[in-house]
């Protein structure tokens, strides 16, 4: 069986966030079942696909809010309102329908796909509609929207968001009804999506080995409380607001609290002892490195 991977960033090997680790597990998984997996999608600026033999890519693009302009988000904007599409499925749009249908053609005879996320297949849904399709939904993306315009400071973020949420919950739902199969990342995800029968979904076990690891020697900690995350997402940004603010300041002066990970612009902390990290090379190693891991 060959099936055609379509999700908005190829694996480029770097596992830099959550997204990106699920995807390549995901992908050896269908894999050592058997499939051949063609993947399709782009790639971030400047770091080209892991398995290029295996993958159809269609442009490099940068979909990051964070690092846009201005002028870009504003034509974001401007382009989701007049096509009808969300915010995040409408960046993916750089290239047209008649180009993505070129790629596929590339990709050769394939028995069906694997519709990775909503972002990319929101932004081209009609072009996968002639086969059979699995939907891997790895968030209720309606639901945190919801809790995002919830959390929004200003009107017209608020009322973005609740745009953003409406739309989703319309696209999950027939993505949800066209798919052969639905794999969620999480149990309750299944009963949001309304695919909570046995034959209609399962949970995807994210695991990034076979067996868990194995310690050479004493876990030694360097702090008391280890978090690390890609905190620029706003599901996260808002779990990380809600710790620093509401958590961190009952916290004796010499608790050590250690964040790693990207970081956007405004968040801090008047607590001596939150440290901000950035990227580290091994989040194993973090990790084993705090007594306690808050789950934000």
């Amino acid at each position: 069986m060959h099936l055609l991977f379509a999700t908005s960033i190829v694996p480029d090997g770097a596992l830099a966030s959550g997204y990106e680790i699920a995807n390549a597990a995901i992908i050896a998984a269908l894999r050592r079942a058997g499939a051949r997996v063609t993947v399709i999608g782009f790639t971030w600026p400047g770091k080209p696909a892991a398995d290029p033999e295996n993958t159809v890519v269609l442009g490099a693009i940068d979909v990051r809010t964070e690092n846009a302009s201005a002028r870009q988000k504003l034509a974001w904007v401007g382009k989701a309102l007049l096509s009808g599409l969300t915010f995040a499925s409408v960046k993916l749009r750089a290239v047209s329908d008649s180009d993505v249908l070129a790629a596929i053609e590339r990709a050769g005879p394939f028995d069906g796909y694997v519709l990775n996320s909503v972002q990319f297949a929101g932004a081209f849904e009609k072009l996968f509609a002639e086969r059979p399709s699995i939907f891997v939904a790895h968030n209720v993306e309606h639901l945190s929207a919801r809790e995002n315009a919830a959390a929004a400071d200003g009107l017209f973020q608020r009322l973005l968001f609740r745009r953003e949420a409406r739309l989703l919950k319309t696209v999950e739902e027939r993505l949800c009804r066209r798919a052969r199969f639905v794999f969620t990342l999480a149990e309750e995800d299944r009963a949001a999506l309304g695919v909570a029968s046995d034959n209609r979904s399962a949970v995807l076990p994210l695991v990034t080995g076979a067996q868990a690891p194995t310690l050479k020697s004493p876990r030694r900690t360097d702090c008391d409380a280890a978090l690390i995350g890609t905190w620029t997402w706003q599901p996260n940004r808002i779990g990380l607001d809600w710790f620093l603010g509401k958590v961190v300041p009952h916290l004796r002066p010499d608790f050590r609290i250690r964040i790693a990970g990207h970081m956007p612009s405004g968040v801090a902390s008047k607590h001596p002892g939150v440290e901000f990290v950035g990227r580290v090379p091994d989040a194993q190693a973090f990790v084993r490195g705090g007594a306690v891991i808050p789950l934000i």
